[in-house]
């Protein structure tokens, strides 16, 4: 749907646009941005998904695995599509090219992909040489209440859902957990 708007839009003027020509400045730095600015984006609608109300209804679905896998990083309510792939919109906002919107695409699916594998990266002679996977992820599948946002950002370590694997951020957690449901 977004994907079909927004190169719509383009084509007819309704999106400002740029080229390498006009700012190459401006055109290599905005691959950049758009990682950055699409994990900001996930930390926030991630967030908002656990709320009562929007995991009830939208979120447990995505979250029915425990363990994921591949498929479960795109597996969702359309409604949580929706959301989820509101970040392309910013197109509206700041001058793009095509190839900006395509790979924002390719960065919100594949990311959901490479995000829910279970791995952490690229082993070359048993050194992690190309960060892939997202572990802390996993953990947050695992956990529920921890790492919403990507490793690009710092928001789970701001806003106190870090969690790190370690025990001690376990017990933490339960602990927190338990003061919260009064168990």
């Amino acid at each position: 749907f977004y994907q079909i708007l927004l190169l719509w839009s383009y084509a007819n003027g309704y999106i400002s646009q740029t080229n390498f020509s006009l700012n190459p400045f401006w055109f290599v730095a905005l691959f950049f941005l758009i990682i950055f600015f699409e994990s900001i984006h996930f930390y926030f609608v991630h967030r908002l998904f656990h709320f009562k109300f929007f995991y009830k209804f939208f979120h447990h679905i995505h979250h029915r695995n425990i363990s994921p896998g591949p498929w479960s990083g795109i597996s969702m309510h359309p409604i949580e599509h929706l959301f989820y792939f509101s970040s392309v919109l910013i197109h509206f906002i700041i001058p793009s090219h095509p190839i900006h919107i395509i790979f924002h695409f390719i960065i919100l699916t594949i990311g959901a992909v490479i995000g829910h594998c279970g791995f952490d990266g690229f082993l070359i002679k048993k050194k992690n040489k190309i960060a892939l996977g997202h572990f802390h992820h996993q953990l947050h599948h695992r956990y529920f209440e921890c790492n919403y946002g990507t490793i690009e950002t710092p928001l789970d370590v701001w806003f106190k859902s870090f969690h790190d694997g370690t025990s001690d951020v376990t017990k933490s957690m339960r602990n927190k957990r338990r003061k919260i449901h009064n168990i």
